[in-house]
């Protein structure tokens, strides 16, 4: 009895475990089963690895199969999975497809008419897209992502999650680098001990090169999403082009010592960026620092973290009409650390964040339904307008020189949506002559901004 009362002091001494609720008060549907049922463990008490984060979202939607749907989008090099789960109501899982063509008719101002776009609002819910684990070493995201679906699916009585189901589908990728994110559970696995050490020097703090933050071929996906070069990327794109979801968040980490950063982000913006879209962050952000008040979490705005690149997860879908944002939070590298000032910061808690910054960013989607698909309408027609009106009216793309090239960079423009037109006879332009072949880019399209902006 004396071990066994030792043994059990031991192990909540470790980290694991013994009454943690990440939405306190929160009553569950039985019937929908839960992260310890299906792996073995509690959220936030082990690393998830990527077989580990398919095998519960699999589990998700066979229990309650009218209101998920998983969505294979591309493989990684490594031959692994990787997957969009959109959450919602039945009703809306019901009519995924009718919500991306009707999502494709508001994006198209040249085809739908401001009373058409209207009808279509008034029927529409907003998708948000929750993309979690870009790099495979910021380690709270895809654990996140689980306990989000979960909460979204078997949380009970819960006005929050009634309008969140009501008036969006939430597009959950639990990791957008499965094979980084396999090489830091490995290199972890290998390197922890009996219980977890808190100190940043211990081994399993210190991953070995290259660690897990890049892909297959040491690629920061997080860098790709201009060139396209890898098959995650090009897969995330494509189906964003399908579903055009209103919100978009990147989920990361960063150093240990800080605490939780969600936008609105630092200046300087992107010149390209609609007003409606910075105002939007504002309230995104409002309604983060509510929840985070509440919940007693310390958070910051703006600092270093700016919108202006456009070839970051967080930055290119703006320029098809999203409000985009990045999310980070202060990083244990493991299941517990200790940090500068002494204080000991615990994966659960880190995976806690992360999960209520997901639930309240998909609850002001849902308070902003209809400004969000109105703004989205009116981004892609101002685009249009802008694209006629002012004084660069086309780029000229002529086969001339290495013409490869220039055909892989009208290859990329198309896969980010881009509109082409190739001459078939020649013409002339700015007083030069064009040979047939040569590539006209109107601005007077949708993707004006992505354009001028690339």
């Amino acid at each position: 009895m004396i071990v066994f009362a030792i043994s059990l002091t031991y192990t909540c001494s470790t980290g694991a475990q013994t009454s943690f609720e990440h939405w306190p008060g929160t009553q569950y549907n039985p019937a929908v089963p839960t992260m310890e049922q299906e792996l073995g463990y509690l959220s936030g008490d082990r690393i998830s690895s990527h077989g580990e984060l398919m095998s519960y979202l699999e589990a998700l939607e066979d229990a309650v199969p009218d209101q998920v749907k998983i969505v294979e989008y591309a493989r990684s090099w490594e031959g692994r999975k990787l997957v969009y789960a959109f959450v919602g109501s039945p009703e809306n899982i019901g009519r995924l497809d009718g919500i991306s063509e009707d999502m494709k008719r508001l994006a198209d101002p040249r085809q739908t008419s401001q009373e058409e776009a209207n009808n279509l609002i008034e029927a529409m819910p907003a998708i948000v897209c929750l993309s979690y684990g870009v790099h495979g070493n910021e380690i709270s995201s895809p654990d996140a992502a689980l306990i989000t679906a979960y909460h979204l699916l078997a949380a009970q009585n819960d006005p929050v999650v009634q309008k969140i189901l009501a008036n969006t589908v939430v597009m959950i990728d639990p990791t957008q680098n499965p094979d980084g994110r396999d090489r830091f559970v490995h290199n972890f696995t290998i390197a922890e001990g009996l219980e977890p050490d808190a100190s940043p020097m211990a081994a399993e703090h210190n991953e070995p090169w290259p660690g897990g933050r890049t892909n297959h071929y040491y690629f920061d996906l997080n860098r790709d999403w201009l060139a396209l070069t890898q098959p995650e990327t090009r897969g995330r794109v494509r189906v964003l082009q399908e579903y055009y979801p209103l919100v978009f968040v990147d989920l990361h980490e960063m150093g240990s010592n800080s605490s939780y950063y969600f936008a609105p982000e630092a200046v300087p913006y992107n010149p390209h960026l609609a007003q409606d879209q910075r105002a939007s962050l504002e309230l995104f952000g409002r309604n983060n620092a509510k929840w985070f008040d509440q919940f007693g979490f310390s958070y910051f705005t703006r600092e270093v973290f700016d919108a202006f690149y456009p070839g970051y997860g967080a930055s290119w879908p703006s320029y098809y009409g999203s409000v985009a944002m990045t999310y980070e939070q202060a990083s244990a590298r493991g299941l517990l650390v200790r940090r500068s000032d002494g204080a000991t910061m615990h994966f659960r808690d880190t995976v806690q964040h992360h999960f209520v910054a997901s639930i309240s960013t998909a609850e002001t989607a849902a308070d902003n339904r209809r400004k969000l698909l109105n703004d989205f309408y009116n981004y892609r027609k101002s685009a249009i307008r802008e694209g006629q009106t002012e004084s660069i009216k086309a780029y000229i793309l002529p086969r001339t020189g290495n013409t490869s090239a220039v055909d892989k960079l009208v290859a990329v423009l198309n896969m980010h949506g881009v509109e082409i037109q190739r001459a078939t006879t020649a013409f002339r332009a700015g007083g030069q002559q064009y040979d047939v072949g040569t590539y006209v880019v109107s601005l007077a399209q949708p993707a004006k901004r992505l354009i001028r902006t690339v």
